[in-house]
């Protein structure tokens, strides 16, 4: 065999040993070099971005979902914590207006504020940054409300009355208690209604011992967005999922 039958065999098992080592090689120095430059990232480096836009009935219907994420973060998109304060007053006056609820805004002060990304586990790209606030008024009235970041729209409400009166202003018999707490839960609808500029009914009540489960049905977007709630005699909630009866 000719020298150059020799050298054609070792070029060629040069080139196949090659063909295996090499790129395991290659794949060891790229690696080496993303681990050099790997960096820890803050939660606020994370963008998210709504895909499509999210209009408010999708909103309001993504905060009460069961199935989310959340992700504390230390300031909104659009509001520092100082605009979402004033916000949430602003917010706040309104959406009471002239109801009986009862909340002096000439004297309170914000106890708690925090902003956070709320991601749908099943559908990542649904997801939107809100506020939590709570409000304490110098009667100990409480509102932990939570407002859209973007819009500034509030999603969530929880209310609670600070010293022994109550919401109500049926008492004696159950039945007329019970006609008081329905009552309220029309008001409740009624506030709704004004508010969002939406279609809203009392879809659903039901009166339970001391609670009264109801459901607002909103109509907008081509949709019907369900808001759970739950009125007591010194407190209530608005689209707070796990205040449904049975839920």
């Amino acid at each position: 065999m000719k020298i150059w039958h020799y050298l054609l065999i070792v070029a060629a098992a040069m080139l196949l040993a090659g063909s295996f080592f090499l790129p395991n090689a290659v794949a060891g120095v790229t690696d080496s070099n993303r681990l050099d430059n790997l960096v820890m990232i803050d939660s606020q480096s994370i963008s998210f971005d709504s895909t499509p836009e999210l209009a408010l009935p999708e909103r309001l219907a993504l905060i009460a979902k069961p199935n989310t994420e959340i992700l504390p973060l230390t300031t909104g998109k659009v509001m520092d914590i100082d605009e979402a304060k004033e916000k949430a007053e602003r917010e706040l006056e309104r959406f009471l207006g002239d109801s009986p609820i009862r909340f002096d805004f000439g004297e309170y002060s914000v106890t708690d504020a925090a902003a956070a990304l709320v991601i749908d586990s099943n559908v990542p790209t649904l997801n939107m940054l809100f506020w939590e606030l709570v409000l304490v008024d110098k009667s100990q009235n409480t509102v932990t409300v939570t407002l859209d970041d973007e819009t500034g729209i509030i999603i969530k409400i929880i209310y609670r009355l600070g010293n022994r009166d109550t919401l109500m202003t049926g008492t004696g018999s159950s039945g007329s208690h019970d006609e008081a707490f329905y009552a309220t839960a029309r008001s409740l609808t009624e506030m709704m209604k004004e508010y969002y500029g939406l279609g809203v009914t009392l879809a659903d009540y039901h009166f339970n011992r001391s609670i009264a489960y109801y459901r607002a049905d909103l109509f907008g977007g081509g949709r019907i967005i369900p808001l759970y709630g739950a009125v007591r005699a010194t407190s209530f909630t608005m689209n707070e999922r796990r205040t449904q009866q049975g839920g």
